[in-house]
């Protein structure tokens, strides 16, 4: 009993011993951590927890690069997105680069870009920098442009306003070539001119039968083709005219009518074809009641609350007995308010007879 007395307690010594040695050493999980924490494959300086790639020594701290795409900060256009350019390849960071973007220190000039078309500066980098000429686009000096470089369309070449029955003749002693004659002279508009015309021509298929789908030949129009549904024949070319109206004007929403007028001149005497050519940019053209007034007041539809697409539009004003030179006037009215649009020009075809 007593042997076993004896040895008890020096096994509880070693026990002790054994529990107390060492205080110092480290865990296996503090030693993993530790190792974990110094691990650089790559040798950049930068731990494996911290580094965009340990791998690759060329990429660096997250915390100095944060997209990871190799630039930092102050060199990426954009440290959130890597498929950003760096400040060096896209000077104004706009998302474009030389030579692509032409002025690569204006973040407000790349390609797309919204036009000035009077500062002279080329925003969208097409290569023009203003409006030109026969571009559709007014701008600069311009005071029309339908797209086009021709004369006698009442835009010029050079997209001015082409004159208009201002500048004819007031009697035959007025015209210089041989057999013309003062035709058309609107009587009721100050400064109108009539024109110089040869009408005693006989142009060959004079007087033949004609429509739209079989027109006339040169120096020909085809009286009716319009306005008879059987069609008409052939005449002489100069009793049927061109007029225009550059006017470019926002169309009001309180209901009031917008009223834009052309002058006709060196026709004969009554009006057969009369046809409207609209030029609008309005999102609901089906809100629009559109009226024409010939010179003596007579009032006809030419668009009521309807779809519309360009092209000619057959106007039916008057009797066809009254007088087809002088004024006549567009009345544009929006009869919904909420959606604005603009007139951006119209035309007037007409062709006329001896009464």
């Amino acid at each position: 009993m007593s042997h076993f007395m004896h040895r008890r307690p020096r096994i509880l010594f070693v026990l002790t011993l054994l529990h107390l040695g060492c205080p110092s050493s480290p865990t296996p999980t503090e030693i993993d951590a530790e190792q974990t924490a110094s691990i650089d494959e790559d040798g950049d300086g930068v731990p494996n927890t911290e580094d965009c790639d340990d791998r690759d020594d060329q990429l660096g701290a997250r915390d100095e690069d944060q997209d990871c795409d190799g630039l930092k900060a102050a060199q990426d256009c954009d440290d959130q997105d890597a498929q950003s350019f760096s400040r060096e390849q896209d000077g104004d960071c706009d998302g474009y680069r030389p030579p692509e973007d032409c002025d690569d220190n204006n973040a407000t000039i790349y390609p797309g870009a919204d036009e000035d078309w009077e500062d002279g500066v080329d925003q969208d980098c097409d290569g023009n920098a203003d409006s030109v000429c026969g571009d559709t686009r007014l701008g600069n000096i311009e005071t029309c442009d339908d797209g086009n470089e021709a004369n006698g369309d009442g835009c010029s070449s050079d997209c001015l306003i082409e004159a208009q029955c201002t500048e004819g003749c007031r009697t035959d002693a007025d015209c210089v070539n041989e057999g013309e004659r003062c035709i058309g002279e609107p009587g009721d508009v100050d400064g109108a001119t009539g024109q110089c015309e040869q009408t005693n021509v006989s142009p060959e298929g004079l007087e033949a039968p004609c429509s739209l789908e079989v027109p006339c030949g040169p120096g020909l129009a085809c009286l009716g083709a319009y306005a008879w549904d059987e069609g008409g024949w052939c005449v002489a070319d100069w009793l049927a005219k061109d007029f225009y109206s550059h006017d470019l004007a926002e169309l009001p929403e309180d209901g009031s009518s917008y009223s834009s007028s052309v002058v006709a001149c060196g026709l004969a005497s009554v009006p057969v074809d009369i046809v409207v050519y609209l030029h609008l940019d309005h999102p609901r053209p089906e809100d629009l009641v559109i009226e024409l007034e010939d010179p003596n007041g007579q009032v006809g539809t030419v668009l009521q609350n309807q779809a519309w697409s360009p092209g000619p539009i057959i106007a039916q004003v008057g009797s066809g007995d009254d007088q087809v030179n002088g004024r006549w006037t567009l009345r544009v009215r929006d009869t919904v308010s909420g959606v604005s649009g603009t007139l951006t020009g119209w035309s007037l075809y007409l062709l006329s007879r001896w009464d």
